[in-house]
């Protein structure tokens, strides 16, 4: 017996983006959704984020969603429709739909009021070794390094083996999937690069799961990125579904910055992926960071304005090596950690290191990034790997640190809107490795 669609209480708008929520609305009474209506209403760019088959990947994840009365219309713009919806007569969701320019769906959330925002497609990750009913994606828990960090393997559908990248988040306690806000950037490149036919392994820092265990007398930057990098690669090398020759590194911002000295301690990597990689010195970069935000108008700028002192004070003290080498070992720095640790920083090289590794390399960066740059850190990367064979650059105009779309000035407020990243960067990633994989295979 079909569920009955209630009478909304609210129409929805004549927009693009309303016509194809009132067409939401109607085909979620009637679920599930024929397969040849998706590309009907769904651009090409949100279905390639989707496991196949796109029909059942996305039946899968509006399981449940039926019976709805629209309640209120919180955002209407003729591209953008943000609703509130009441699921079966008592649950209240929140429902966020964008449209492309020809009007198709590029966007689609819908989460319980006041939750977190999860991905309605590709469809959650599930904590079981068994493959979903609808795509056929494996999301498998593991442990990674000693003691165990919690981490994911995310295996595609299918027998294998399979190329396989470690994906290592950038600076501060991450969890695996280098959740900020609302956002999910690394979920959204594992079950991506699943849908394509790639496996990925993703976990904790351990700065994260055992902040108890990290000493700040000796902790080093080395020390933050390259043992659980490296125990993610033996964990791949293991696993009978992934090509042990075809694992690679997958590194954001400051685990960009270190993922070419991982790949130096891995020779058998087959290729670095460095996502808005860093190579800016950290003092630099605060103070440069700073003083952008303190342009802005708002609170954003008035913070910032407020910190900029400390904050240059505090950069003048780690990036300076002769004042790092004359601390004692036990003085708390910045951040909770001691000279050793930005002691390690200025004595690491990336780009020469980069440049020193056999691996081929792919740099994504985002035009609107403010955090890492294309003028202080991609440019540089670039000159400094002139005439190295194997460098492959992609540029996102509109994508910012996350790789989230935007537009006008970037600032930290965008991060706590609900996003996914750029179809564009996980295709991106998809076409390189499977470059690679096509020569190692004639």
């Amino acid at each position: 017996m079909r569920p009955s669609l209630a009478t909304p209480s609210v129409s929805l708008p004549v927009t693009p983006a309303g016509k194809q929520a009132r067409w939401l609305v109607g085909a979620l009474a009637h679920l599930p959704i024929p397969s040849a209506e998706i590309p009907v209403h769904f651009d090409s760019a949100f279905l390639a984020l989707v496991p196949a088959p796109a029909a059942a990947a996305l039946n899968a994840g509006f399981a449940g969603l039926h019976n709805l009365r629209v309640d209120s219309i919180t955002t209407s713009t003729p591209s953008t429709l943000v609703f509130v919806v009441t699921v079966n007569g008592n649950a209240k969701w929140d429902v966020r739909i964008e449209v492309d320019p020809k009007g198709l769906i590029s966007d689609l959330h819908a989460q319980p009021s006041g939750s977190s925002p999860p991905t309605v497609a590709p469809p959650a990750p599930v904590t079981t070794t068994t493959t979903t009913s609808a795509a056929g994606v494996r999301e498998i828990p593991v442990g990674v390094g000693s003691p165990p960090l919690k981490g994911t393997l995310t295996l595609p559908a299918g027998k294998g083996p399979f190329p396989a990248v470690v994906l290592v988040s950038g600076s501060g306690p991450n969890d695996q999937n280098e959740t900020v806000g609302p956002n999910h950037p690394f979920l959204d490149i594992a079950l991506g690069l699943a849908g394509r036919g790639i496996a990925s392994v993703r976990y904790d820092k351990r700065t994260l799961d055992y902040p108890q265990s990290i000493n700040p007398r000796t902790f080093t930057l080395t020390d933050e990125y390259v043992p659980d990098a490296l125990a993610a690669i033996g964990l791949l090398k293991h696993e009978p579904l992934v090509d042990p020759h075809l694992i690679f590194v997958l590194g954001h911002s400051q685990g960009g910055t270190y993922a070419p000295l991982i790949a130096q301690r891995a020779p058998e990597v087959a290729g670095v992926i460095m996502l808005a990689a860093s190579c800016e010195p950290l003092a630099q970069a605060l103070v440069r960071q700073i003083r952008y935000l303190a342009t802005l108008p708002g609170t954003i700028g008035a913070n910032a304005q407020a910190e900029e002192p400390d904050i240059e004070a505090e950069a003048a003290e780690v990036g300076n090596a002769a004042t790092l080498e004359k601390d004692k070992p036990g003085m708390v720095l910045m951040g909770g950690v001691g000279p050793a640790y930005y002691l390690s920083g200025l004595r690491y090289n990336e780009v020469a290191t980069a440049r020193s590794v056999p691996q081929p390399l792919l740099f994504l960066q985002g035009d609107r990034d403010y955090q890492v740059t294309v003028a202080q850190d991609l440019d540089v990367w670039l000159k400094g790997l002139k005439g190295r064979p194997g460098v492959t650059v992609v540029q996102f105009p509109k994508a910012d640190h996350l790789f989230l779309d935007g537009s006008g000035p970037p600032t930290p407020a965008d991060y706590e809107k609900p996003g996914h990243i750029d179809p564009k960067v996980i295709a991106a990633i998809a076409a390189w490795v499977d470059r690679i994989e096509h020569a190692a295979h004639r």
